[in-house]
């Protein structure tokens, strides 16, 4: 199902600002039993995305009824919500377009099944050749702005379904998909996110979790060279949940009992 606006298309206008200039935010979602997880967090984000961008007059109890609208009768999906700064029949980076409203692009596409073993046994992961940009105004938000990314994955292969972006200083920052924590002993390890990459809900979600089980999670920086120092990592975000790693670089890591009994909750969450 592909909605434009409310309406039935997989098209829009050559003069939306999300096509011309990614100038928009987007989520996407996991869709379980017809109930899309996280809902409320998600949009949550999109309301702070388009504070940042200065996008205006999106009506949130309208994208609620396209959302139940696309939803309709789609029972395991993953949902993609875009939100563009809307039609502007004129050319120009300026945001005063006057009174427009936002377009709302919803789309479903089937879950992609990726093999077990990522969630258990782990995948190997190394460091992206290439480092993300730093940028105040945009970090944590997920803007549709995604050029890093996409060069990003040119790297990736079956034998590293995931990598690990880093900035300028040699800071670990997320995965190109996902978000990053590593654990030591019994605490959890998470890039703090100031100047680039996005706080994913997922992420957000897990130390919810962590901190209801009592269990310490710290978020600090965290230098590349360090992470010999953990026990284990993971990857994760809203779709494909959790990925164990088994090793960076080559460094190995063991199973980690920590690791596993998280995965547990949250695919148990997920699916409940």
């Amino acid at each position: 199902m592909n909605l434009v606006n409310g309406k039935s298309s997989s098209s829009i206008s050559i003069f939306d600002r999300g096509f011309l200039y990614g100038d928009s935010v987007f989520e996407t979602i996991l869709v379980v039993n017809n109930q899309p997880k996280n809902l409320d967090e998600h949009i949550k984000r999109i309301k702070s995305g388009c504070k940042v961008l200065k996008i205006r007059n999106l009506d949130i109890n309208l994208l609620y009824k396209h959302i139940e609208k696309c939803l309709k009768g789609v029972r395991n999906c993953s949902l993609s919500i875009n939100i563009t700064r809307g039609t502007v029949k004129r050319r120009g980076y300026s945001i005063r377009v006057g009174n427009i409203k936002p377009n709302i692009i919803l789309t479903t596409s089937a879950l992609h099944k990726y093999p077990k073993i990522y969630t258990q046994k782990g995948i190997k992961t190394k460091f992206a050749k290439s480092n993300i940009s730093d940028c105040n105004n945009l970090s944590k938000i997920k803007h549709t702005n995604r050029l890093e990314q996409v060069l990003a994955t040119s790297e990736i292969t079956q034998a590293y379904p995931e990598l690990i972006l880093c900035d300028k200083k040699e800071y670990v920052i997320e995965g190109i998909a996902s978000n990053i924590f590593f654990v030591k002993n019994n605490t959890f390890y998470t890039p703090l996110i100031e100047q680039s990459g996005v706080e994913g809900i997922m992420k957000l979600n897990i130390i919810k979790i962590l901190k209801k089980n009592k269990t310490k999670v710290i978020q600090k920086k965290i230098k590349k060279n360090t992470i010999t120092n953990y026990d284990g990592a993971f990857f994760c975000n809203s779709i494909r949940l959790i990925w164990n790693i088994n090793s960076i670089e080559g460094h190995k890591y063991k199973s980690n009992k920590n690791i596993i009994n998280l995965i547990n909750i949250i695919n148990y969450e997920a699916y409940k």
